[in-house]
């Protein structure tokens, strides 16, 4: 059987067709290993608070905002490393991410959530000098 022109151009269309499908789904795997790494490093630092690994957590939410700085999460990580340096016991940089978030996103939820914790910081108690 001699194939016609009609059968070799099916032929040819239907090889280009699978070419074009594998290409995308090659382009579609790659991008979704991208998206899977935007959110690795959050997904991680919360997790790691989570279990109070705050030191490690810290750095979880910092690798996500220097990959992401305008990322949809990256108010949240600030917010969250300020909470694990209170954690940790480090008010003073607590205060100074919570003061930022009020000051760049003054209108979103996270600025009042900052708000309430400086003042929660303001009302806690001072540690006893000692001489």
């Amino acid at each position: 059987m001699i194939p016609t022109m009609r059968n070799k151009l099916i032929n040819l269309f239907g090889v280009f067709l699978l070419s074009f499908l594998l290409a995308s789904c090659a382009s579609a795997r790659r991008h979704h290993n991208e998206e899977s790494f935007y959110f690795d490093d959050y997904s991680m630092a919360e997790q790691l608070y989570e279990q109070g690994a705050y030191d490690r957590a810290i750095q979880r939410y910092q690798a996500y905002i220097d990959e992401n700085p305008e990322g949809n999460l990256a108010v949240i990580a600030q917010y969250y490393i300020a909470k694990s340096h209170m954690a940790l016991g480090r008010i003073d940089e607590a205060k100074s991410i919570f003061q930022k978030i009020m000051k760049e996103h003054p209108d979103m939820v996270w600025a009042n959530f900052s708000e309430t914790q400086i003042k929660e910081l303001e009302k806690a108690p001072k540690p006893a000098a000692t001489s």
